[in-house]
């Protein structure tokens, strides 16, 4: 392997015919192009979708892994979908390592475990809300995909690639500048640039530039995004992580902490925190709340900085759990989302904060696996477990709907398990997470509400929802339970993952032109039952 060189001129690898417009993306590719494949043969790609874990999910607590109560009620999470990592033309499987989301889209980077180089890039479409699709696959050999944002029609790409293997590459570290369809596709058109050291770590773009980092002996590089061409560069050691917030790039270093440059000319602007890195070339990320910047420092945690003053000001810190090694519990990245802040804390999971003053721990995200990366945009959050592959988790926000006025109602925090006694007229808006539910008089839900577990309807109840509900788990050996012997009025969209059973007089009516309802499990209809409204979805 040749050692990094700091190159100006760029190499161009291909610039090739691709797909244009929907149509093409949907047919199928199979091609081999400077060694790149690319694949949408919608079969193939349908088997890494696994819907195993699917289901209503719940914020439990880090120490006792039980459900929590408290504002976890007002965070209703429902995982969609995994997809298990690719394997590359050896039979080597990747694991995934970065999210890069543009609209419906997500794009997933994969790496190779150990000294070997080879990598892919995942396009998913999240435009149906609870069934994603891996529309598109690209393995790159030779090539570790580390990094990826999306900018101006465009995918920016941080790498590393085998130099040895490449003649025309002197240095590892390697820039991709991928061109995309008008519909988003991936495509065998790009260029690239190697920068100095072993790896591109990180990558970020405003409208004008692109900008990338590289480890070990590497540096800060800005490119223009019409030439491709490097307009600059900043030396600094073991660089991990990069973004751009307004006119300041921020840059993290596992040895030298936090610095600040301009975007207009790379100027140090400011540097702080004494934080380094235990482990080597390791996984980190930052992000933002306004003035307040987020890295995460592995085993030492969550660090929180004022950026104006350079000041910590919060650290969270990681204490394992009893069955996690210490060695796995090491915070790798972090995400915000609104007021929300994301924590992927390895063997620890998946940590939600809310953002005031000071973060305070919502719980920790009761889903499977390590979590190694996460990326949170719009409605979905996106972690990464390295060979587990990609999990795609929906927040399921309020939503409204037109033929009822939902103002006065109040937001739920009655504890997990909700009981309407026969007699009461009982309504809540906003969103709601529970455990199960006994309805037995008139209750109505506007907004959002996911219910773990089994629902019950009871003869003289009926449950009135307007807006979106998920609830149960996918293919449980005792499978969850939706059960109607009342009414079900429906108004927005229904996702069941488990069993639906309608008895005899039960009743269940969809209003308005865009109801839906979809049900994962077992449908059972008795006799005697009532459906009507327009609808789509699963057949009653």
């Amino acid at each position: 392997m040749k050692k990094g060189i700091f190159l100006l001129s760029i190499i161009t690898l291909a610039f090739a015919t691709s797909c244009t417009d929907q149509e093409n993306l949907n047919s199928e590719i199979n091609t081999v192009k400077n060694a790149i494949v690319i694949n949408n043969n919608q079969t193939q790609l349908n088997q890494r979708l696994d819907l195993t874990n699917s289901g209503v999910i719940s914020i439990i607590n880090p120490s006792t892994r039980k459900n929590l109560v408290t504002e976890s009620e007002q965070f209703p999470l429902t995982q969609i979908a995994e997809f298990n990592a690719p394997k590359d033309s050896q039979g080597r499987s990747l694991q995934a390592n970065h999210v890069a989301v543009n609209g419906n889209y997500a794009y997933v980077a994969y790496t190779l475990q150990g000294n070997e180089y080879s990598g892919a890039i995942d396009m998913i479409d999240v435009s149906d809300p609870y069934l994603p699709k891996l529309v598109m696959s690209a393995l790159i050999a030779d090539t570790d995909i580390t990094s990826l944002v999306y900018t101006n029609g465009k995918l920016v790409i941080g790498g590393a690639t085998n130099s040895d293997k490449n003649t025309a590459i002197q240095s590892p570290a390697i820039v991709m500048y991928m061109e995309l369809t008008s519909s988003g596709a991936l495509t065998n058109n790009y260029s690239t640039n190697d920068i100095s050291s072993f790896a591109a770590t990180d990558v970020t773009a405003n409208s004008s530039n692109y900008f990338a980092v590289s480890g070990d002996t590497g540096s800060l590089y800005k490119f223009d995004n019409t030439t491709k061409q490097i307009l600059g560069s900043k030396a600094i050691e073991d660089l991990r992580s990069v973004a751009v917030i307004n006119d300041k790039i921020v840059t993290l270093s596992g040895t030298k902490g936090i610095n600040i440059y301009n975007t207009l000319n790379l100027e140090l602007v400011k540097s702080f925190s004494t934080w380094k890195d235990e482990v080597q070339g390791a996984k980190r990320t930052i992000d933002f709340i306004g003035d307040k910047l987020f890295v995460s420092e592995g085993y030492q945690g969550l660090g929180v900085y004022n950026m104006t003053s350079g000041t910590k000001i919060q650290t969270i810190a990681l204490i394992p759990t009893a069955t996690t090694e210490p060695d796995d519990v090491v915070t790798n990245a972090v995400s915000v989302n609104g007021d929300y802040v994301f924590v992927a804390n390895g063997g620890n999971g998946l940590n939600v904060y809310k953002s005031s003053d000071q973060l305070a721990l919502i719980g920790t995200v009761g889903i499977n696996g390590s979590s190694n990366y996460v990326k949170t945009s719009g409605n979905y959050i996106y972690v990464a477990s390295g060979k587990g592959g990609l999990k795609i988790i929906k927040m399921e926000k309020p939503v409204t709907t037109p033929s009822i006025n939902c103002s006065g109602l109040p937001v739920y925090n009655g504890g997990q398990e909700l009981n309407i006694n026969s007699g009461q007229t009982v309504g809540y808006s906003g969103s709601t997470a529970i455990n199960k539910a006994n309805i037995n008089a008139s209750f109505t839900h506007c907004g959002a509400i996911s219910i773990q577990n089994d629902v019950n309807i009871n003869s003289g109840g009926i449950f009135k929802m307007y807006g979106t509900l998920s609830q149960g788990k996918y293919q449980q050996a005792n499978p969850t339970r939706f059960t109607v012997n009342g009414e079900l009025q429906i108004e927005g969209s229904v996702v069941i993952w488990g069993d639906l059973v309608m008895n005899s007089g039960a009743k269940i009516s969809f209003l308005g032109n865009d109801s839906s309802i979809t049900v994962y499990g077992k449908v059972t209809k008795n006799s005697g039952v009532t459906i009507t409204g327009k609808y789509t979805g699963t057949n009653l």
